[in-house]
């Protein structure tokens, strides 16, 4: 669990980070208010984030016999 690189939690109420950019212009973990803010100037708009799944989240896993 990481919080915002950007705000270190100012801004999202200190929770974690659920987005990182792989890209190599970031490389950060960002909180939504800050990925919508970053990568609304110019160049960044095509970054994707990658999202962290909720470890209290349910997920089928898959099994093999």
């Amino acid at each position: 669990d990481q919080l915002c690189d950007e705000c270190a939690g100012a801004r999202c109420g200190g929770k974690f980070a659920p987005f990182f950019c792989a890209n190599v212009t970031c490389l950060q973990y960002y909180c939504e208010a800050c990925w919508t803010s970053i990568h609304a100037r110019s160049g960044r708009e095509y970054h994707k984030p990658l999202v962290k799944e909720g470890a209290d989240r349910p997920r089928t896993l898959p099994f093999r016999w």
